[in-house]
């Protein structure tokens, strides 16, 4: 049996697609990259009636059949609950379109400035997200790793729940997994702002450029802003490591974090976050370290805002019983 012929059991009929997208009108379309449009619509599935987001691919953006075949085998075979769910997909016709559960609160780049998210609610998804990352660098049932290439804060969707969830796998490579530092020699592939610059520089890829990837994504979700795209700031990468280095992070703290934020917490977080930066690729964390870094970061905002809220309680019960009147 072929490759393909094992995922037969996945296909969807273009007609079906297309009515559920209303043959892929504009109202349906909820985003684009650098692959085509995605667009949202309901299906009928084993889960029932549900709603799904629809990747069509477009192959003037540069990505055709192999990364559309390679995205179904890595979702049909590595499952994690902070990775995007692959439902089905669909190479009728011409067309190539790979069909996903739905996100409904979209990426998270749309919150990096939103006052939707308090710090606790960040660092949650940013511990789901690097469980995400640190399960496919370690994968427990399967021999090789995936090494994601293009980890961004567009590629972290968000469910009903904020739980985050790892996206777009086309410009992904298998590695083997039993060795510390896996080098695969390959033209740079990514997102500028987020690429690791010695894999750039060299074409050397390892999973510790995901990890450098993953260090600026952290420091968006901190600070509230994308690592590029406003003329009047200085690159992120440039100014998180120059006020690291000052003792000033927590002057980059995004402004609705800040009167609550806990300073182990953030020091904690920042510590972390900056390793993922090292230019030297030994020197970067494993994504197992990172996650136990944030997990600890999570735990003790969570203390903090728990005794926080103890002390607001029990000032509240004793202005009642001052403005108490005794007849």
């Amino acid at each position: 049996m072929s490759q393909i012929d094992q995922f037969q059991h996945l296909k969807i009929p273009l007609e079906v697609i297309q009515s559920a997208t209303g043959n892929f009108s504009a109202d349906s379309c909820i985003g684009r990259g650098g692959f085509g449009k995605v667009y949202k619509g309901q299906l009928v599935h084993s889960r029932g009636e549900i709603m799904v987001a629809l990747k069509r691919l477009d192959p003037a953006f540069g990505q055709g059949n192999t990364e559309f075949w390679k995205e179904i085998m890595m979702l049909s075979f590595y499952k994690h609950e902070n990775i995007i769910s692959l439902l089905g997909y669909c190479d009728d016709h011409g067309e190539k379109i790979i069909v996903y559960e739905y996100a409904s609160k979209k990426s998270l780049e749309a919150y990096l400035a939103s006052n939707n998210l308090n710090w606790v609610q960040r660092l949650k998804i940013c511990v789901g997200a690097a469980r995400g990352l640190a399960y496919l660098h370690n994968p427990t049932e399967n021999h090789l790793r995936i090494v994601h290439r293009d980890i961004k804060s567009s590629n972290i969707l968000l469910d009903d729940n904020w739980s985050a969830k790892i996206s777009d796998f086309g410009l992904s490579k298998f590695a083997p997994a039993n060795n510390q530092f896996t080098f695969l020699v390959t033209d740079p592939a990514g997102t500028p702002g987020y690429i690791d610059p010695m894999y750039y520089e060299t074409g050397l890829l390892t999973k510790e450029s995901d990890v450098y990837s993953f260090g600026v994504v952290l420091f968006e979700v901190l600070c509230g802003r994308l690592c590029y795209g406003n003329q009047n700031l200085q690159p992120l990468v440039g100014q998180v490591r120059d006020y690291y280095l000052e003792n000033k992070i927590s002057e980059l703290v995004y402004s609705n974090m800040k009167d609550t934020m806990d300073i182990t917490s953030l020091n904690l977080f920042a510590d972390i976050a900056y390793r993922c930066l090292c230019r030297e690729r030994k020197e970067r964390p494993l994504m197992i370290e990172i996650v136990k870094a944030l997990e600890s970061a999570l735990e003790i905002q969570e203390n903090a805002d728990e005794k926080a809220a103890v002390r607001r309680e029990g000032i509240l019960i004793v202005k009642v019983f001052s403005s108490t009147v005794y007849f």
